[in-house]
């Protein structure tokens, strides 16, 4: 028995021995030719004068950004920088990934309703915007919607919610005490309240309905593949449609739909980076930008832009597979 296997893993060895040196010789191509481009850089920077690294991270910046969730200036050094446009990115980021959710789950029933306007209506929603490149979409919101907004002076009023041009003005929460600084026209300005720049409500909107359009197939995939009889027993219990479809229908259709929808989410946090061809103040724009022409270190930022994107998207992997593991330890499996 012990004779049989050795000889059993000889052959295996033989077999396999092309392919492992294959790989091998692959490898060290592969770290050589890292290693000369490294040093043929490194020899150019010399050569020019340039410094590298990233000490340049702790110079004063210099410029203003649009849009910052934090306190920044230009006395505020290229770090600072870095982490504003990395926090704007993760807002239209999740701005864009709850409404392309709530939107693509809304057409991906619509398209299963019984009542054929409605129907017709989500399955034309999918067919048309899919198919306009994204990019087109986003130019759209952002020099023809945006531009048919009214004025300051004009505002459109929802509310405690102010529209105009110059963006969308939301009630800003306040702690001490508790309440909300409203946003009001006060002359050619609004103040109070918390903006969204014209930039982020066109981009969010241009990704959220672009990319719902293709969670919205993964949603559907997913509740065909819940068995009618689950339907059949909601209604025999006296849930309604809707309460059936959210108890019962969609926990199962998502533990299916989760995983593809993980890609999709990833394809629109990359998407996000096309905010850079409306000026939206985002990772590509400002450290890709930005801080790569002021620093003259383009190397560096952009090794920058591609952790930081890089690192966005292996988040959001690790949340849907955690969200995909609570809905399968509920089921028991």
């Amino acid at each position: 028995m012990g004779l049989a296997r050795t000889k059993l893993s000889r052959a295996v060895l033989r077999e396999r021995l092309p392919g492992y040196l294959g790989q091998a010789v692959l490898l060290v191509l592969v770290i050589w030719l890292a290693w000369r481009g490294f040093a043929n850089f490194l020899g150019n920077v010399r050569a020019l004068g340039v410094s590298s690294g990233y000490g340049f991270l702790r110079a004063e910046a210099g410029f203003e950004i649009a849009q910052s969730l934090i306190a920044f200036s230009p006395a505020s050094s290229y770090l600072d920088a870095v982490i504003v446009a990395t926090l704007n990115t993760l807002l239209v980021i999740a701005l864009a990934g709850l409404f392309s959710t709530l939107l693509g789950l809304a057409i991906a029933f619509g398209r299963l309703a019984a009542h054929p306007l409605i129907r017709g209506a989500s399955s034309a929603y999918v067919e048309v915007f899919r198919n306009i490149p994204l990019l087109l979409q986003i130019f759209f919101w952002y020099f023809s919607a945006m531009a048919l907004l009214p004025g300051v002076a004009d505002s459109l009023q929802l509310g405690a919610v102010l529209l105009n041009n110059r963006g969308l003005f939301l009630p800003q929460p306040q702690l001490a005490p508790f309440g909300f600084d409203v946003p009001r026209v006060e002359g050619f300005n609004v103040s109070g309240g918390i903006a969204l720049l014209p930039e982020l409500v066109a981009l969010t909107l241009g990704l959220a309905i672009y990319n719902s359009t293709f969670l919205a197939e993964i949603f559907r995939a997913g509740i065909l593949s819940v068995p009618r009889g689950q339907a059949e027993a909601a209604a025999s219990v006296g849930l309604s449609g809707v309460r059936a479809a959210v108890l019962i229908t969609l926990p199962q259709a998502l533990r299916l739909a989760l995983p593809p929808a993980a890609g999709q989410y990833q394809t629109l946090a990359k998407a996000s980076s096309l905010a850079a061809a409306i000026g939206y103040p985002d990772i590509m724009q400002i450290v890709g930008g930005t801080v790569s022409s002021q620093t003259s270190q383009a190397l560096e930022a952009m090794a920058l832009v591609v952790l930081l994107y890089a690192a966005i998207n292996l988040a959001i992997a690790l949340a849907i597979n955690l969200m995909n593991r609570r809905l399968l330890r509920r089921e028991g499996r």
